[in-house]
C-alpha cells in the first residue's frame, strides 16, 4: 500500500471525516486510519465534541477492519462514552455497533448481544437513519454468527432498506452484500441438510444480490466491497453449478497493486482455488493454492489456502506433499487457536479495564455528590448559626447584637426609636406568660410592618424593641414613632386574651446627637424613661 496522502487543504474535522470514510470504502485503511485520527485530534483541539465523537466512532470501525481488536474495542468504548456524554446517539449507536462486532469476532456472544442492544436502543432513541444503520449492521452479524438465519435475514433486509432510504450508495452496497452473505449461509445450511431444491433457490437469490452489491459498489467507488462481493458471487456461482461463469467473472477483475490489499488478492485467489477443485482441475488448484500459501497476507488466509492445497495434492497423488501440508496446517491451526485466545484475552482485558474505570468514575461521582451534599449541609448549618446569632428566637426579629452592628456601621446617618411595652408585668401576671410571649411576637410583627425597606425593627431585650431608621430628619422620625404608637394602641389585643389592652412608650434620638452607639442608646433610653414618667403611651424626642 502507498503512503497516506497529505491531509486535504483547509482541513476541518468534517472534511477529514469525509476523507477517512472515502478511504475506508476504497480499502485504503492506512489513509482511513490517519484521517480518522487527525479528525479526532483536530475536533478535540477546536472543542467540537460532536465531530470528535463521530471521528472516534469511525476510527473504531477502521481499526476493526484492520483486525486490531483490542485497540478497536478501546476506541469504540471511548466513542460510546463520549457520544452518550454529549447526547449524540448517532456516535453512540455506531460505537456500540463496532463493539458488538468485535465481541462477536472473539466469541463473546453475550457481550456482543449486550452491545448490540445498546446500539439498537441508541438508534431507536435518536430516530436517525445513520444510527439505525449501525445497529442493524451489528445485529445482522451477531445473529449470523449464532446461525439464527431467519433472524439474521430479517435484520439484514432492514439494514439494506435503511441504507437505501439514507441514500448512502457505498453503505447500501455493503448492506446488500450482507443480505447476499446471509442467503449464501442459508444455502450452505440447506445443502448440508440434503435440501437440494431449497439450497438451489437460496443460492440463486444470493447470486442475484451479490451481483447487485458488486455493481453498486463499483458505481459508489467502494472497491473493498466490490472485491468482496465479486469473490462471494464467484463462489456461489460455482456452488449452484455455474463454475465457468464464476472463473470468467474472476478473470474480469482488473487488479491494481496500488488499491488492492493483500486480503483482497487472497480472497479472489481462494475463490478461484475452490472453483477449480469443484471442477476437478486439481493440478491448477494445487499450483494456485501453493502461491496462496506463499503470499498469504495473514494466518487465516494461509490456513484456508493450506487446507485447499492439501486436498488438491491428495487428488493428484502427491501424498508426500499433502502430508507435509497437513503438518504445516496443524501447526498453523494450533498457532491460530493460541492467537485467538490471546486476542480474546486482550479484548477481555479491555472490557475489564473499562468496567473498572466506569466503576471508579461512578464511585468518584458518588463521592463528589456526597461531598457536595456535605458542603451544602455545612453551609446551611453555618447560615443557621449565623442567623441564630443575630436573630431573636421568640419574635424572629434581629437581636441586640444585630442592633449594635447596624448602629456601628453608619451612626451619623440613622435615627433610633426605643420602644417599651407599658405595664408588661401586669400582662404576664393577669393573662399569663404565654399571652405575654404572644404580645411580644405580635408587637414584633407590627413593628416589621411599619418599617420602610431601609428601616430595621429589632428586639432590644425583654419587652423593649428598637427601630433603626435611615435618615435624621426629626419630623419624619417623630411622625413614624407617633404612627407606630397609635397602631399599637388601636390593635385588637383582646384577640389574644379577653380584656387585654396594650400600649407602648417611645424614646427618639438622632444619630447626629451622639458620638457613639452607646451614647445614642443612652440618649434614646433617657427619653423613653421620660415618656413613662409623663404617663406612658407617648413619644418623647429631641
Amino acid at each position: 500500500m502507498p503512503l497516506s496522502p497529505p491531509a486535504p487543504e483547509r482541513a476541518s474535522p468534517a472534511t477529514l471525516l469525509v476523507a477517512a470514510k472515502s478511504a475506508m470504502y476504497a480499502a485504503d485503511l492506512d489513509t482511513a486510519t490517519a484521517r480518522s485520527r487527525q479528525a479526532e485530534a483536530l475536533a478535540e483541539a477546536v472543542g467540537d465534541e460532536l465531530m470528535r465523537a463521530r471521528a472516534t466512532a469511525l476510527l473504531a470501525r477502521v481499526l476493526h477492519l484492520r483486525n486490531e481488536m483490542a485497540e478497536a474495542l478501546t476506541v469504540a468504548l471511548r466513542a460510546a462514552d463520549l457520544g452518550e456524554e454529549i447526547a449524540d446517539l448517532v456516535s453512540a449507536a455506531e460505537a456500540h455497533g463496532v463493539a458488538a462486532r468485535i465481541y462477536r469476532d472473539v466469541g463473546e456472544m453475550a457481550a456482543a448481544l449486550e452491545e448490540g442492544l445498546k446500539a439498537t436502543q441508541a438508534a431507536d432513541a435518536s430516530r436517525d437513519l445513520n444510527a439505525s444503520l449501525s445497529a442493524l449492521r451489528a445485529m445482522t452479524n451477531i445473529y449470523a454468527a449464532l446461525q439464527q438465519w431467519d433472524t439474521a435475514l430479517e435484520f439484514s433486509e432492514r439494514y439494506s432498506e435503511t441504507a437505501r432510504l439514507l441514500g448512502d450508495s457505498a453503505e447500501e452496497s455493503i448492506a446488500v452484500a450482507t443480505v447476499a452473505y446471509v442467503y449464501a449461509a442459508m444455502c450452505s445450511d440447506a445443502a448440508d441438510r440434503g435440501e437440494s431444491e431449497r439450497a438451489q433457490a437460496l443460492g440463486e437469490q444470493s447470486v442475484a444480490l451479490s451481483r447487485s452489491a458488486m455493481l453498486m459498489s463499483r458505481e459508489a467507488g467502494n472497491r473493498l466491497n466490490e472485491n468482496t462481493s465479486l469473490g462471494n458471487l464467484a463462489e456461489m456461482l460455482s456452488d449452484i453449478g455455474r463454475p465457468q461463469e464464476a472463473l470468467d467473472l474472476l478473470d474480469s477483475w482488473k487488479e491494481d497493486p496500488n488499491l488492492d490489499t493483500g486480503n483482497m488478492i487472497a480472497h479472489r485467489r481462494e475463490a478461484r482455488g475452490a472453483i477449480l477443485v469443484g471442477m476437478g482441475r486439481f493440478r491448477e488448484a494445487a499450483d494456485l493454492m501453493a502461491l496462496g500459501v506463499a503470499e498469504a497476507p495473514n494466518r487465516q488466509y494461509e490456513i484456508s489456502a493450506s487446507r485447499s492445497l492439501a486436498m488438491a495434492l491428495e487428488e493428484v497423488g502427491d501424498l508426500r506433499g499433502a502430508l507435509d501440508t497437513y503438518k504445516r496446517l496443524f501447526t498453523l491451526v494450533t498457532e491460530q487457536i493460541s492467537e485467538q485466545a490471546q486476542r480474546a484475552a486482550s479484548v477481555a482485558a479491555v472490557r475489564l479495564a473499562t468496567a473498572q474505570a466506569q466503576a471508579q468514575a461512578a464511585m468518584l461521582r458518588l463521592q463528589a455528590t456526597d461531598l457536595q451534599r456535605t458542603n451544602e449541609d455545612l453551609n446551611r448549618h453555618s447560615e443557621d448559626l449565623r442567623r441564630q446569632a443575630l436573630e431573636d428566637p421568640l419574635t424572629g426579629l434581629p437581636n441586640r447584637r444585630r442592633l449594635d452592628q447596624l448602629l456601628a456601621s453608619d451612626l451619623r446617618s440613622c435615627s433610633l426609636i426605643l420602644i417599651d411595652v407599658d405595664h408588661f408585668k401586669w400582662v404576664n401576671d393577669a393573662h399569663s406568660h404565654l399571652v405575654g410571649d404572644a404580645v411580644l411576637r405580635e408587637l414584633g410583627s407590627l413593628l416589621s410592618g411599619a418599617c420602610r425597606d431601609d428601616d430595621t425593627a429589632t428586639r432590644f431585650g425583654g419587652e423593649e424593641f428598637a427601630l433603626v431608621m435611615t435618615g435624621t430628619a426629626l419630623d419624619g422620625v417623630l411622625t413614624t414613632a407617633e404612627r407606630v404608637r397609635a397602631t399599637v394602641q388601636n390593635h385588637e389585643w383582646a384577640a389574644l386574651s379577653p380584656g387585654l389592652a396594650v400600649t407602648a412608650s417611645f424614646g427618639v434620638a438622632l444619630g447626629t446627637e451622639a458620638a457613639s452607639s452607646i451614647e445614642l442608646l443612652a440618649l434614646a433610653d433617657r427619653r423613653l424613661l421620660k415618656a413613662k414618667e409623663l404617663g406612658r403611651n407617648r413619644v418623647v424626642g429631641p
